[in-house]
């Protein structure tokens, strides 16, 4: 039963996030953000998207860190690929341009074997369950151990990426990619490539799907098992040094 009112509680709750967002016009080039392994050859792609449908057979140019890469043409599902090899770690802003429209995503390339820090925006970001407001001091210390870790944004719930990335940006988060949980599967992913988790902060189910993984540090800002509760942002900080 407690188990069943926790789902219908994050249901209420994603409905009505839902429900408070402004609405967002799609962009006619979607380009996802990625995590990849620095000098290993990487597939980016974009989706070139009309207001309903597929654009295929749109000519395409990829822009890593504003430097031209070369052209693609969109196939019939709209989907455009390129090969690349990032050669210098960190984050590299990639660009994809179809005639006048242009779409933005981030690669994150990494070393075999860094830790990472991944946050549950749902799950940690929000002051209340009905607020879209950020919890106090969120930014600054998000701010301040990026400097120290790589950190990854997770889309858990039923807000798209782009609301996410638009509300990240309207409260003043360092730009740091977004990445779909889909269930923990975005963590068997960086266990293939080598990567490993130097902490989770965010809900239950986010802790519990990760927790096979190096044993990672684990925050919550409620009661969880295997995670340390914590009251606010500024305590986290001072633990992820």
């Amino acid at each position: 039963m407690f188990r069943f009112m926790r789902i219908l509680v994050t249901l209420i709750f994603c409905i009505l996030l839902l429900y408070l967002f402004p609405s967002i016009v799609l962009s006619e080039v979607i380009v996802p953000d990625m995590i990849v392994l620095n000098g290993k050859e990487i597939m980016l792609s974009a989706e070139t998207k009309g207001k309903l449908f597929a654009k295929g057979g749109e000519v395409v140019e990829f822009f890593v860190d504003g430097k031209s890469i070369g052209k693609r043409l969109s196939g019939g599902d709209g989907f455009a690929f390129k090969q690349f090899i990032p050669q210098k770690s960190g984050l590299h802003q990639i660009t994809v341009k179809s005639g006048k429209d242009k779409g933005n995503g981030l690669l994150l390339s990494l070393k075999r074997g860094e830790r990472m820090v991944f946050i549950d925006v749902g799950g940690s970001l929000f002051e209340g369950l009905f607020s879209k407001k950020p919890k106090t001091g969120s930014q600054k210390i998000i701010k301040k151990i990026s400097s120290r870790f790589p950190i990854v944004f997770l889309q858990t719930e039923l807000l798209s990426i782009k609301a996410i990335k638009a509300w990240l940006k309207e409260n003043g988060f360092t730009d740091l990619p977004v990445i779909p949980w889909r269930q923990g599967m975005i963590f068997d992913e960086i266990k293939e490539k080598g990567l490993k988790i130097k902490a989770i902060i965010g809900s239950q189910s986010v802790i519990e799907s990760a927790k096979a993984y190096n044993k990672p540090k684990s925050f919550s800002f409620e009661e969880v098992e295997d995670a340390e509760e914590v009251k606010d942002w500024e305590e986290i900080g001072k633990k992820l040094k």
